[in-house]
C-alpha cells in the first residue's frame, strides 16, 4: 500500500489524507478552473476515486456541485468554508478520479530521503523535489503570458473532447 499523503487548508482547520498512488500531475487552463481558484491555471495531483478522506475539521468542509464544466464532466468541489481553500474535486474522468489541488498537499513534493547538510554540520536535512505536471489541459484557454510546462503533453481541451 502506498504511503498516505496529507493535506490541509490555508487556515489549518481542515485536514485530509490521500491513500493511493498518483495517476498523474496535471495543469488545467480552462475558464472554469481559473474562475474557481481565481488564478491563471490549476495544478492537480490526480488519484483514483475514493482515495481522499477528511481527517479533521469536518464542520468546516463544504461542497460545491459544479456542472458547468466545458468537458461536460460535472465535479463536486471540496473546500474549507472558513478560509475558502480548495482541497480536491470528486467525479473527474466520469467518476474514476479525485483531483487534489497540488498546493493543498503538505507533503507531496518532499523527499523523505534526508541528506547531510551542505554546511558540514553533521545535521541531516530533507531535500525538496518538485513534481512537474506531465499534461496541460485546455491550452486553448491558456493566458498569453503563461509559458507551457517543458516536456508536458499540451492538450487543447481534454483528450477525446477536441
Amino acid at each position: 500500500m502506498p504511503k498516505p499523503f496529507h493535506g490541509t487548508c490555508l487556515c489549518g482547520e481542515v485536514g485530509f489524507e490521500v491513500n493511493g498512488d498518483p495517476i498523474t500531475v496535471s495543469t488545467c487552463h480552462c475558464l472554469n478552473c481559473r474562475k474557481y481558484t481565481g488564478t491563471a491555471f490549476t495544478t492537480n495531483v490526480v488519484f483514483p476515486s475514493g482515495s481522499a478522506k477528511i481527517t479533521n475539521g469536518q464542520p468546516f468542509v463544504s461542497t460545491y456541485y459544479d456542472g458547468a464544466q466545458d468537458s461536460k464532466n460535472p465535479l463536486t468541489r471540496i473546500f474549507c468554508s472558513r478560509c475558502s481553500s480548495p482541497l480536491y474535486n470528486l467525479g473527474g474522468n466520469s467518476g474514476k478520479t479525485c483531483a487534489v489541488f497540488y498546493s493543498a498537499l503538505d507533503d507531496f513534493d518532499i523527499l523523505a530521503d534526508p541528506h547531510e547538510s551542505e554546511q558540514g554540520t553533521g545535521q541531516r536535512e530533507t531535500v525538496k523535489k518538485d513534481v512537474v505536471p506531465s499534461v496541460e489541459y485546455y491550452t486553448k484557454d491558456r493566458i498569453s503570458w503563461v509559458a507551457p510546462v517543458p516536456g508536458a503533453e499540451q492538450a487543447k481541451t481534454k483528450p477525446g473532447r477536441d
